[in-house]
Order: C-alpha cells, then structure tokens, then sequence
C-alpha cells in the first residue's frame, strides 16, 4: 500500500502535537508547520494526501493562503481548523472549495474519521 502524506498548518504546538498523536498509529507519514510559509515550502517538497489548515496563522493567514494552495495543489483536501466557532459561517458565505471545517477543541474521533476517509478516497 502507498504511504500516504498528511500537513497540518497550525501555529499552536499543542494543537500539531495533538494531531500527530491521533494519527500515529495509522500508516502515513506527517509532516507540519507553524506558519504558512513552512506549509508551502512541505507542499513543494513531499507529496501530501491531506491537509489541516488553521486559519489564525502569523504573518498569513489561512484564509489568505488557501487559494495559492488550491490553485497548485487542487486535488488535495484541505480541512480548516479554527477555534472561532462562527468561522464556519463565514466560509460558508465566501464559498470557499474546502472538504470541511473542524472548530476547536477538536473531537479525536472525528479527525480520525476524516484521515480515514480521505486516505482511503486516495486510494481510489
């Protein structure tokens, strides 16, 4: 089976930590960043299955640098994350291509779901 590839942009450490426990034990590789840039320059190097992008970032923002993601990596799903629970109405309103919205604390369960799902769709 192909390894897939994970991204999650989030400046808060806790937040990658908690990320990267949940999908330790599933056969992918992970890769993450604190600030947009970062993600950008791991998009350009690795081959990513999926990514989880915070929306509160430094310098960018993930709402700014998300169509510079989908224009170059139009294939891969992208999550936003966001401990702004009216976020979701927000990117409803601008309809932005995005697989989902997950707030913040999340439910482990439902991310491991979506990992899931998502690799399994990559296979497909």
């Amino acid at each position: 089976m192909e390894i897939k590839s994970i991204l999650v942009i989030d400046d808060e450490s806790t937040v990658r930590a908690l990320l990267k426990e949940v999908v330790s034990d599933m056969e992918c590789n992970y890769f993450e960043a604190a600030r947009a840039e970062k993600g950008l320059r791991i998009l350009e190097k690795e081959e990513i299955s999926l990514i989880f992008l915070d929306i509160q970032l430094p310098n960018i923002n993930g709402l700014d640098v998300l169509p510079k993601i989908k224009e170059l990596y139009p294939n891969i799903p992208i999550y936003l994350i966001s401990a702004f629970h009216s976020m979701e109405d927000v990117i409803k309103n601008m309809k932005i291509d995005i697989n989902g919205f997950i707030p913040k604390p999340f439910d482990i369960h439902k991310i491991r779901d979506i990992v899931q799902k998502e690799l399994e769709e990559g296979e497909k």
